[in-house]
């Protein structure tokens, strides 16, 4: 190899018997920047446990950092778009109750069956429709008011009863699929970019390799530039996502706009669909309400209400009604009450899904709070899924460059000819 710099006869010469390995380069040059794109991508989410012997081996950088992808993903939802009491002021107590009518008075007869019952066997059926009826539309009056006042103390100290972050966070690390599956979402159209600009950047990053090996000919300009082709394709393509913000044209003829502020309503849509569906559906809602950490609380603010209700019920009644049963029965009716009432909370919840996923509306909820964002907010929204992978992303795209550099350096060697 010659490594010296080549007249201009000498390349002319040297192009004449080997064209075929100069049209290549650009190419290959393509072909790296595709293929580092491509398996960098695959390495931020593949495989989803580790693989390997030992300590050597790989495991998908976001599976790997599936609490920290998680939480500060879920962070940046929670403190800029979606606050907890916002759901909660969407949902209207009447209106609740009116679509919920069937299940709860479906509740309420059945919960006073038994109660009945335990105080005298047979005792619900023997009273006369009209006495059942009474009792029914009493309950289903109560019921707005109790539902309100629940709302209400809930609504106070939202982050008592259900904490959204880590609700989020848990359903992530736990489903490192789901995870995946949101990351993804998240930055579609980006990934889309990406994968396809290596193509464009190599080939450009090619013709200026064809002309240095022409010039120079020297074993290292293979290698030099397939690192310099991943490398450079990589962190440029990772900023035109973001860069610039508003549209504007290079060397006033070719516009230039970031990805994801270009295609910002699909972008913002997807994102919305994907909270909406997988982490803030009104049964994940629900589940975290009911059976999750703070559930406690919600059962004894229901306690609380319910307890109040019958009080409020009996009136002046009451101290007759203690007489007849005694006070402990009639505190151990009213923790019957209670305990009937949370018992069946996850059917009659279980009813009430469509009618919350309705009501709560978190995809049009999110929609509608991103596009109130600047540009620097929506921008700070997304960039955690790209900015900890960003390095990463860049030193393999290098790496693997360099790599098939090597290897088109053999096929120089092997395939090239001297011009006589």
């Amino acid at each position: 190899m010659i490594a010296s710099v080549q007249t201009w006869e000498e390349i002319r010469a040297d192009f004449g018997v080997n064209w075929l390995i100069y049209l290549s380069m650009p190419f290959i040059a393509a072909f790296v920047g595709y293929t580092t794109k491509l398996v960098a991508l695959q390495m931020l989410y593949r495989p989803l446990e580790f693989r390997g012997i030992g300590p050597i081996g790989w495991q998908g950088v976001v599976p790997r950092r599936a609490g920290k992808t998680a939480a500060v993903t879920i962070e940046m939802l929670t403190e800029n778009l979606l606050r907890p009491e916002e759901i909660l002021d969407r949902v209207d107590a009447e209106a609740a109750v009116a679509e919920l009518r069937e299940p709860l008075l479906r509740t309420v007869e059945e919960v006073a069956r038994e109660l009945a019952d335990l105080v005298r066997p047979g005792a619900w059926d023997a009273l006369p429709a009209p006495a059942r009826a009474v009792v029914r539309r009493r309950v289903e009056t109560a019921a707005p008011g109790i539902i309100d006042r629940l709302l209400d103390d809930i609504r106070k100290d939202m982050g008592v009863y259900i904490d959204l972050q880590h609700l989020s966070v848990t359903i992530l690390v736990k489903n490192k699929r789901k995870l995946n599956d949101l990351v993804r979402g998240l930055g579609g159209s980006a990934m889309t970019f990406i994968r396809r600009s290596g193509i464009w950047f190599g080939f450009a990053i090619g013709l200026v390799q064809m002309v240095a090996w022409a010039y120079f000919q020297n074993p290292w300009i293979m290698p030099a530039f397939g690192f310099f082709t991943g490398f450079f394709s990589d962190w440029l393509a990772l900023n035109l996502i973001f860069i610039p913000r508003k549209r504007r044209k290079l060397l006033g003829l070719i516009p230039v706009h970031g990805v994801l502020h270009a295609r910002r309503e699909q972008v913002t849509r997807d994102y919305a669909r994907i909270m909406a569906t997988d982490l803030f559906s009104a049964d994940v809602l629900f589940e975290a309400l009911l059976n999750g950490p703070t559930s406690d609380r919600l059962l004894a603010a229901i306690e609380k209400e319910v307890t109040r209700a019958i009080d409020a019920e009996l009136g002046i009644a009451r101290p007759m009604v203690t007489m007849a049963i005694g006070t402990a029965r009639y505190r151990s009716l009213k923790r019957e009450i209670v305990q009937r009432v949370v018992d069946r909370m996850p059917e009659t919840v279980a009813e009430a899904k469509e009618y919350a996923d309705r009501t709560l509306d978190i995809e049009n909820l999110i929609v509608e709070k991103m596009n109130q964002l600047s540009d620097e907010q929506y921008e700070g929204i997304l960039r955690p899924v790209f900015k900890d992978d960003e390095f990463l992303m860049i030193s393999v795209g290098a790496i693997l460059g360099f790599l098939v550099g090597e290897l088109q350096v053999l096929f120089v060697e092997h395939y090239s000819h001297t011009p006589h």
